[in-house]
Formats: C-alpha cells, sequence, structure tokens
C-alpha cells in the first residue's frame, strides 16, 4: 500500500507540474490576445480619427478641432471629439459594434461629457460611432437613436453608411 501510494503521489507531482506549464500557457495567449485587441483598437481609432474631416467634410461639417482619446484622468475619455463652430461631435470607437454598446455610449458616456468637459457646455452635442465591423442591424438601431455612424469602405478609409434623410440628435 505505501509503494501504490508514493506512486500515486509521485503521479500526481507531475499531474501538478504539467497543469502548472499549461496554465503559464494560458496566461501567455491571453496576454498575447489581451494586447493584440488593444493594437485593433488602436487601429480602428486611427482610421476613424484621420478620416473625421474628409466623411463630414462630405455633410458639409468643417471640423476646426479634432481630437483622439480627449480625457480627464481618473474621470473619462472619449475617443473622438470634433469641434465646428458651436457644435461638438463625439465618436465611440470599437472594433466589432454591438447593440449594448450603442446604449452603454448613449446611456452612460455621453451624458457626462458637459460635466467632464465644461468648455463645451454651450456646444451643440452630436453623437457619433465608428466600427471596424457592424451588422447592418446594429448601423440602423445607431442611427435611429440618432448617431451617425462610421465604419471603413472598400478603399481603406472611412465612409458614414446613415441614410441620405437623416438628422443627427442633440444631446
Amino acid at each position: 500500500t505505501d509503494a501504490q501510494l508514493d506512486r500515486t503521489d509521485a503521479q500526481l507531482d507531475r499531474t501538478d507540474a504539467q497543469l502548472n506549464k499549461t496554465i503559464k500557457k494560458l496566461d501567455d495567449i491571453g496576454t498575447t490576445l489581451g494586447e493584440m485587441g488593444i493594437v485593433q483598437g488602436k487601429i480602428a481609432e486611427d482610421l476613424f480619427y484621420r478620416n473625421v474631416r474628409h466623411v463630414f467634410g462630405q455633410k458639409n461639417m468643417a471640423f476646426s478641432d479634432v481630437r483622439r482619446n480627449l480625457k480627464k484622468k481618473g474621470v473619462g475619455e472619449y475617443d473622438i471629439v470634433a469641434v465646428e463652430n458651436d457644435t461638438v461631435l463625439v465618436v465611440s470607437v470599437k472594433n466589432k459594434l454591438e447593440r449594448y454598446m450603442i446604449d452603454s455610449f448613449l446611456n452612460e458616456k455621453l451624458p457626462k461629457f458637459r460635466q467632464i468637459f465644461p468648455q463645451y457646455s454651450d456646444f451643440r452635442l452630436i453623437g457619433g460611432v465608428g466600427a471596424l465591423v457592424m451588422d447592418d442591424g446594429v448601423g440602423r438601431y445607431a442611427e435611429k437613436k440618432g448617431l451617425y455612424v462610421m465604419t471603413q469602405n472598400g478603399e481603406g478609409g472611412a465612409m458614414l453608411v446613415n441614410r441620405t434623410n437623416f438628422t443627427a440628435k442633440e444631446f
């Protein structure tokens, strides 16, 4: 019995060692995937940031100031903020846009914008979303909520997918 217990203990030690190796590999994979997600997010932000003036210029909106990652440390951060005269456009950028993300932006993030950045308190506030990947239904949902909707176009740039008669909601 003692010999059998010794063999069982040795097998458990080998199993523990193998489990620890597997856990380490899974941690490494998780780290790599997280880093890829961060890079993908930066790519999406960069695409829409670089195209905001062009895309909205087609709507006769000439933004004099376009900022990326406008933030107040520990309070809030906004992906893209563009200013034209008395109007400020706040855009939330995602890799893949989902309905709950639109609701979160509208119900939690956008309402706090003027509070976090009081210098824009007298500006008309309009919103938008930009995503590399977006189902048509999700884009229409965002549009129905009064948001401008941007995605990538076939030439590697960005485009608005709102209907031609779309009017942005003021928040």
